[in-house]
């Protein structure tokens, strides 16, 4: 685990040295990539860290993934609810918009219904 926390600090001493690099008014297009590539490096290695450490903590308590597989017939499926895209997010840009708009407002804005 001290290799992955050396890992880390090496890719966060690189993102600020890329970061200084990308921000030059004389900077390229792949000194704006490596900047990337790096930060995604760094997430990636801090995301391991994150697992190993959880999975250190909690390897002996793991619980299945679905609930009801073991049980037999509809018991099981009815634990949890199939969602699908259209339930969770606005069709359009405008109703996202008009959403996040309304949330702002704290739901002041009455819906106008479409026409």
């Amino acid at each position: 685990m001290r290799d992955l926390t050396d890992e880390i600090e090496e890719a966060q001493a690189k993102v600020a040295h890329l970061r200084i690099r990308a921000e030059r008014p004389s900077a390229r297009l792949e000194d704006e990539f490596a900047l990337e590539k790096a930060r995604n490096r760094l997430l990636t290695l801090e995301l391991r860290n994150l697992k190993q450490g959880s999975e250190a903590r909690g390897s002996s308590g793991q619980k299945s993934r679905m609930p009801g597989a073991s049980r037999a017939g509809r018991e099981g499926q009815a634990t949890f609810k199939l969602r699908t895209k259209n339930e969770q997010m606005p069709r359009t840009a405008r109703e996202r918009a008009e959403a996040a708009f309304a949330a702002v407002q704290g739901n002041a804005v009455v819906k106008k219904g479409r026409v």
